[in-house]
């Protein structure tokens, strides 16, 4: 267990940060006074071998990244019987909670910010990955407002063609069309999820809503009806931004962004 004023594997416990489903996130220091977070398993999941081998995926996957806008993880181990992470730090908070409390530099850093999470969404995939949970919960701000992505609990190797996943996992208000339907899944599920990301991000407002898997599915069924231009809910978008997101919008993969590349482009056209 995890108490905050005590050491944790060498490292200074100072305050807990966040408590999720599967890991706590703590505060902490080295012996140089250096300042990571720490992400530990919850101890009832100690034994739990799928929430086990979950955690250790998505460290695994983590590991492989060396990018500005994807959070870093520096070590994966075991203490005491408990499965952590040391992560890198960011001290901001994620981008759902500025959404929530309207912040005002949203709209000052949003190319910042979209270029950020597109550069990042890039990386990963050019290192053979789909998050396949990508949503604003999942980006961490700093306070100079740069995005850093986190949490690859459910990521999956790049198929070299459209895949079937296993299960169907992640929010049901922040899945592709294609994951909703059971149907193959590629870069553009991802590709999907960023516009939106970014669509919230711009309106303050989902696409699409719903409490349960069955409503969601038959809004995303007449997902065009549902639809409204990010313009008419924030007329200061540019014509150009609001083209990129409707292109990554596009129920019809064939019809979205083949790859983040493009979609990086064109936000810094």
């Amino acid at each position: 267990m995890v108490t905050v004023g005590t050491t944790f594997a060498n490292y200074s416990v100072l305050e807990r940060l966040n408590h999720g489903g599967m890991a706590d996130v703590y505060l902490i220091t080295d012996a140089n006074g250096r300042r990571f977070a720490l992400r530990v398993l919850l101890p009832e999941l100690r034994f739990h071998w799928k929430e086990r081998r979950r955690f250790h995926w998505g460290c695994s996957v983590n590991q492989r990244f060396e990018h500005p806008n994807v959070v870093q993880l520096f070590t994966e181990a075991k203490f005491r019987g408990l499965r952590y992470s040391i992560l890198e730090l960011v001290e901001g908070p994620n981008l759902k909670e500025c959404i929530l409390r309207a912040d005002p530099q949203l709209r000052t850093h949003r190319l910042k910010l979209l270029t950020g999470m597109a550069d990042g969404l890039a990386h990963i995939h050019d290192r053979g990955f789909l998050h396949l949970d990508f949503k604003p919960e999942n980006v961490l701000t700093t306070w100079t407002y740069d995005p850093k992505i986190i949490d690859f609990d459910l990521a999956i190797p790049r198929p070299a063609r459209p895949k079937t996943t296993d299960k169907l996992s992640g929010t049901p208000t922040y899945l592709a069309p294609e994951q909703i339907l059971r149907q193959p899944v590629d870069e553009r599920a991802d590709i999907f999820t960023f516009g939106l990301t970014a669509y919230e991000m711009l309106t303050g407002k989902k696409p699409i809503t719903g409490d349960t898997l069955d409503e969601v599915i038959q809004k995303y069924a007449n997902f065009d009806q549902y639809l409204k231009s990010p313009r008419t809910h924030a007329p200061d978008i540019s014509p150009n931004l609001e083209r990129v997101i409707l292109k990554c919008l596009e129920k019809d993969v064939t019809r979205r962004y083949p790859s983040m590349g493009f979609v990086l482009r064109d936000l810094q056209s």
